[in-house]
């Protein structure tokens, strides 16, 4: 190989590269995404009844992907699962309010989403939900597990977000 001839492939290599690179430009400009995750904002009522069906709404349509049936959204689980959220996120342990009341007498299980900071709400529960589908393991298996109803929690202290899943 000539020197002509290397100098040559290394700049069709380089402009691949780069018409890649623009190619996965367009793409995120175009769905919207950034690559700075915005802070939360305060939630009044109607934005968090909209995140809550949001929320149970992303764990029916990844259940439906694999044929399991969809999950009926439980006031009482997300009574128990905001608790969850709050007091997870104030000890900063995944869990500790499930485990520490056993589910408070309405969970049999839960996933939870701790500590997102400067995310929106719906991107924690979007990508949070969507890392804990893709990863073999425990998370999946409670999100297609046998149950019939679902509820979610969501707790927001200044740019921290933590939302919590629970399953009856």
């Amino acid at each position: 190989m000539t020197i002509e001839s290397a100098v040559t492939l290394g700049v069709q290599y380089c402009a691949r590269a780069v018409k890649i690179v623009l190619a996965c430009a367009v793409l995120v400009s175009t769905v919207g995404c950034s690559l700075q995750p915005a802070a939360p904002s305060s939630v009044d009522g109607a934005s968090l009844n909209a995140s809550l069906q949001f929320c149970s709404d992303e764990i029916n349509r990844l259940r439906a992907l694999v044929g399991r049936p969809a999950l009926a959204r439980s006031n009482s689980l997300e009574s128990f699962a905001t608790s969850a959220a709050q007091h997870d996120a104030s000890a900063g342990v995944p869990h500790a309010f499930f485990r520490n009341t056993n589910g408070g007498g309405v969970s049999s299980a839960e996933t939870e989403l701790l500590l997102w900071k400067n995310y929106q709400v719906k991107d924690v529960i979007r990508q949070g939900l969507a890392q804990m589908w893709n990863s073999a393991g425990e998370h999946y298996d409670v999100l297609i597990g046998p149950y019939s109803e679902v509820g979610c929690g969501v707790f927001i202290n200044g740019s921290e977000v933590s939302v919590a899943q629970d399953f009856k």
